[in-house]
């Protein structure tokens, strides 16, 4: 996924990160993520994972 983010130039980023939110999917996408951790599907570190949570926290507060 990093080259997939390096590919993208920072413009393109923001772009897309304006489009995630507009369309309100933000949640869903860390929710998903967190899913497949969970599962055992996905792979990543501790601090990864308590960073996604945080995350998952605040736009469910919102």
């Amino acid at each position: 996924m990093e080259n997939e983010i390096e590919k993208l130039t920072s413009d393109d980023q923001k772009i897309l990160l304006e489009v995630l939110f507009n369309q309100h999917y933000e949640i869903e996408i860390i929710s998903s993520e967190l899913n497949d951790i969970e599962s055992g599907e996905k792979s990543v570190d501790k601090d990864t994972y308590r960073q996604l949570v945080s995350l998952y926290d605040r736009f469910r507060q919102k």
